[in-house]
């Protein structure tokens, strides 16, 4: 199966040829207000780390196969040790899903995400963050936590913090893994976003 046009721009991975009823179940990339808005699908067991430019990614992915038990497909929730994952400790996200699924808290937010969005959203909920950015995300999170499979994407956003007359944006990269319980119901998603600035003028 050949990846369709929009699947087409993604910078810092090589995704593989898509399960079509996997990549059916994703959210639709038309429905949010992301810029150069780019989604991928990965079944647990298919995870790579040789896939992904960053070493965030690379040292979460390794991790994650590591701990991967084939009769959970996927990794038990108690088995996560920010410690285990120190090179990736600061771009990482942790959130519990409520009951249903409609939200999640965040439980942990690592400092490099606190440094680029300016806010620590430790022990909030989705709830309480009706924004337009959480709203174009929380459909991905909901996505992995109902399927217990891995969603890989990237987009564009703009710089927020910097004093600077110069437009600047990043390019943001989010890994999100699910983390499950004995019932392979995922108890916790796991979240790794890196920023990389894109070069003046090539927006």
């Amino acid at each position: 199966m050949n990846l369709p046009s929009e699947q087409s721009r993604f910078i810092y991975a090589s995704v593989p040829e898509g399960d079509p009823a996997v990549q059916k179940l994703l959210p639709d990339p038309k429905q949010y207000s992301l810029r150069n808005y780019a989604i991928f699908g990965f079944r647990n067991e298919e995870l790579d780390s040789d896939r992904f430019i960053h070493p965030q990614h690379r040292c979460l992915t390794d991790w994650f196969a590591k701990k991967y038990q084939k009769k959970l497909d996927g990794v038990h929730f108690r088995e996560f040790d920010p410690l285990d994952v120190k090179p990736a400790l600061g771009s990482i996200v942790v959130l519990e899903p409520t009951e249903n699924i409609d939200g999640y808290r965040y439980r942990l937010y690592g400092s490099q995400v606190v440094d680029t969005y300016g806010l620590d959203l430790t022990g909030r909920t989705s709830g309480q963050l009706n924004t337009e950015a959480t709203r174009n995300v929380r459909p991905q999170y909901q996505t992995v936590a109902r399927n217990n499979f891995t969603i890989y994407t990237e987009h564009d956003k703009q710089r927020v913090r910097e004093p600077d007359v110069i437009e600047r944006w990043d390019r943001w990269s989010r890994l999100i893994l699910p983390l499950v319980d004995e019932e392979k119901v995922v108890r916790r998603v796991l979240v790794c976003m890196v920023p990389t600035e894109v070069p003046f003028n090539s927006v």
